[in-house]
């Protein structure tokens, strides 16, 4: 008798375990009633530069979403390039500047890629930002 409620309890256990975990879909509201984040261009080109130069650009953007703009990071792929973002919110149908400053140095020769990531409260969250040179 204690074989077969142990056998039916078991049965109910594995039964519940299995058993689907139900999830809430996201609204597709909630999607598009976040900020919106859009870039002039995602890479600039320094085309030539002389090994030692340090050099700057901006990526503009504008928030085109409804609410705020958040940028709650910005990494860059070395550290050889150094950025410089809004740390205040970024209203809806504002304009900001993302301002890169790259040092050239112990590169000469080489043709070089450099990646600038930034995170905000977008969707998505990630964007991702290039720079590129030759240098001499």
């Amino acid at each position: 008798m204690k074989q077969i409620i142990y056998y039916i309890i078991a049965i109910l256990l594995l039964t519940v375990s299995c058993k689907k975990n139900d999830r809430n879909d996201i609204d597709a509201s909630i999607i598009e009633n976040t900020a919106k984040i859009k870039f002039e261009r995602d890479a600039i080109d320094f085309k030539n530069l002389n090994n030692g130069e340090v050099v700057t650009g901006s990526f503009k953007f504008k928030n085109v979403g409804k609410y705020d703009l958040l940028i709650s990071e910005v990494t860059t792929s070395c550290g050889c390039t150094v950025a410089d973002y809004p740390k205040d919110p970024v209203k809806s149908g504002e304009e900001g500047l993302i301002t890169i400053t790259y040092d050239s140095k112990g590169y000469s020769g080489k043709r070089i890629s450099k990646e600038i990531t930034v995170v905000t409260n977008t969707e998505p969250s990630i964007t991702k930002l290039h720079i590129y040179a030759d240098v001499h």
